[in-house]
């Protein structure tokens, strides 16, 4: 069986979608079989990088419309990926976001069932290395399924003092309620800031103490990725960007955790 990841912040941008592509395709690159679910049902993004208009979404899985493997679209020979790449979409019609956002705690137990079978049957149908949730920001019932049916949590937050005051309150509310092994990904982090705590290692330290996680990686802020986000994989396009080492850094060591 492969190992499962579920990215998740405490409040939306901060980069978490772009950092879960572009994981996803670089693990792909290194000849992995990789699935990624956007499991943010209330903003759903993945279709934006992927252009993806599938048969089925994830949403008709959980309503018992599809198989789980019936969403799923591969993308390994579009990208020219020595192995694979599956992503299951979210139905980002408006419709869709205003069904999923009335839904009782009866159906988001039922949905947590679902989410558990349906991440067993994809390991196992399409011998996946690295199955890969997107989850929605807060304490969404769809974002909990998925980190409950996760063996690694990423949280990944800016270090503002937003950020920071939240992030808190889901390592202790959340987190340790659900009793994954987490850990923290720094994005968008202002080179300033870096230097004024003395440092990459010493900020990273001090956010590990504040939070009480370890740290999984830290990306810097790019003026360019918040310009011209949603139009490129840089995993994929720009192999020699910062932000795709600093992911690649990340995904070697999530392998060792």
């Amino acid at each position: 069986m492969g190992k499962t990841l579920a990215f998740h912040s405490y409040k939306g941008g901060t980069g978490k979608t772009s950092l879960v592509v572009n994981l996803g395709a670089i693990y792909a690159k290194q000849g992995l079989n990789v699935c990624i679910l956007d499991f943010d049902f209330r903003a759903p993004s993945l279709n934006v990088l992927f252009k993806g208009r599938p048969e089925f979404w994830l949403n008709d899985y959980l309503e018992d419309k599809c198989g789980i493997i019936d969403t799923l679209v591969d993308q390994s020979d579009r990208f020219k990926l020595p192995g694979s790449l599956w992503v299951g979409f979210a139905n980002p019609a408006l419709e869709a976001l205003k069904d999923i956002m009335s839904k009782d705690r009866k159906w988001e137990v039922k949905a947590l069932t679902k989410t558990l079978a349906g991440k067993k049957e994809i390991l196992q149908e399409k011998k996946i290395d690295y199955l890969i949730y997107d989850t929605s920001p807060g304490a969404q019932y769809s974002s909990i399924n998925a980190l409950a049916g996760a063996d690694l949590v990423s949280l990944v937050m800016k270090a503002d003092e937003f950020d920071l005051a939240g992030t808190k309150e889901l390592a202790r509310g959340v987190y340790e309620a659900l009793g994954r092994k987490s850990g923290i990904v720094l994005n968008k982090i202002p080179l300033e800031q870096v230097a004024a705590a003395g440092g990459k290692e010493k900020f990273g330290r001090q956010i590990e103490a504040e939070v009480g996680l370890p740290l999984v990686g830290m990306i810097p802020c790019m003026c360019e990725l918040m310009a011209f986000g949603g139009k490129s994989i840089y995993a994929i396009d720009k192999p020699d960007h910062t932000f795709t080492r600093s992911v690649s850094e990340i995904a070697e060591t999530l392998k060792k955790m």
